[in-house]
């Protein structure tokens, strides 16, 4: 959460979070080997994994559950940042398992037979061997192969078991970079399936919940794409006032039938809703005569003016009453527009919005000019160099 702010303006965020296979219990691995990760109702996360709650579950530790759960959490977490953050901040986030590493020390609790079997057991018979070399190069992969940029996707790395060993594997030790076992090289990157739990929507917005409550996390707040047109701007920052005063008006009138003890009964207004209410009753004149000509001015700067054909012409039979009504409107119309002051207003608030995007594009422009410069500077001292 405190890295994606700074994220966001990046061309290609990337947040990739280490699964495994064992936390992925559509397969051999993670659905066939005792204990299966499975978080369940997420006791140990709501109870706020307060000493001696050791596991997701909530129920006593076990090592290689503990493991397993961690991994399904990452993947899932990986999930659910992507359907809440991708599309509005353009990071993205997905996970990949790298393969069994398993010479490093997450064995070390292990008994010495089979620390000493198990990678032999995994470079030679199985062939999902991989070094922390090789892992290390895939997890670098993920972060810098374009193909990776894709969001919500668990990565893993094509090559069944034993796939290419042979006669090379006892050569090279068992180990083979770029062939068989738990995946190849390079080329050799997929978008692999997810489990039913990796997958479950529910879980995922509990686990981001209650994770976010444990550890006090504070997500950025996502950005709101506007318009970059001044005139809009302006309107904008007028309407909001009218929103909030909307708003308020129909909490205090409308209250909230069927949720109270008296539905008929008006929500209590505290002191700061009522200075605002009364504020309101003060400016709302002025305000809603502000957007109207805002608006009005709005349209002839980014429209034009009306033709008159479109203001007198009609197809239709016009009724003496309606007509009296429309030249009625009209007339106000008129009143309003003819208002300069208010029109001076909109147009100052404008033009001054306008000059703040003019001085920033000119920083711009002044950037790109140094830079052309010091290129074609550069280019001068290579042609010199090779008619000298």
């Amino acid at each position: 959460s405190e890295l994606m702010e700074g994220m966001i303006d990046s061309p290609d965020a990337r947040v990739i979070m280490v699964g495994s296979v064992t936390g992925n219990d559509n397969t051999v691995g993670g659905g066939g080997v005792y204990p299966i990760a499975d978080l369940h109702d997420l006791d140990g996360f709501k109870a706020g994994f307060v000493n001696p709650i050791s596991m997701a579950d909530g129920y006593g530790f076990i090592g290689a559950k503990s493991y397993k759960d961690s991994k399904l959490c990452l993947m899932m977490m990986a999930n659910f940042l992507h359907t809440k953050y991708h599309k509005l901040t353009g990071i993205s986030f997905s996970s990949m398992y790298p393969g069994c590493i398993a010479e490093s020390p997450l064995f070390r609790e292990k008994r010495q037979w089979f620390r000493t079997y198990f990678p032999i057991f995994m470079k030679f018979i199985t062939g999902g061997f991989v070094g922390e070399h090789e892992a290390g190069q895939r997890l670098f992969q993920t972060v810098h192969d374009p193909r990776c940029a894709k969001s919500g996707v668990y990565w893993s790395w094509n090559g069944g078991p034993r796939e290419g060993r042979g006669a090379e594997a006892l050569e090279k030790g068992g180990q083979i970079s770029g062939g068989g076992g738990a995946g190849g090289g390079w080329d050799s990157i997929f978008e692999n399936d997810q489990s039913s739990k990796v997958l479950n929507i529910e879980t995922q917005m509990k686990l981001f919940e209650y994770a976010t409550q444990i550890t006090g996390a504070e997500w950025p707040q996502l950005k709101q794409i506007t318009s970059p047109c001044p005139t809009l701007k302006v309107i904008g920052t007028v309407t909001q006032g009218m929103v909030k005063r909307e708003e308020l008006k129909r909490m205090q009138e409308m209250g909230r039938p069927g949720m109270e003890a008296d539905a008929v009964e008006k929500p209590k207004i505290s002191k700061t809703k009522k200075v605002v209410a009364a504020t309101d009753r003060v400016v709302s004149g002025v305000l809603s005569n502000t957007v109207g000509r805002v608006a009005r001015f709005a349209g002839r700067r980014v429209l034009g003016e009306i033709p008159e054909t479109a203001k007198t012409g009609s197809f239709h039979e016009t009724s003496p009453a309606d007509a009296s009504t429309m030249s009625q409107s009209t007339n106000e119309e008129s009143s309003t527009i003819s208002d300069l002051e208010g029109a001076e207003m909109i147009e100052q608030a404008i033009a001054e919005q306008l000059q703040k995007d003019k001085e920033v594009q000119v920083a711009l422009d002044t950037e790109d000019e140094a830079l052309f410069r010091e290129l074609l500077v550069e280019t001068k001292k290579d042609e010199n160099t090779v008619n000298a």
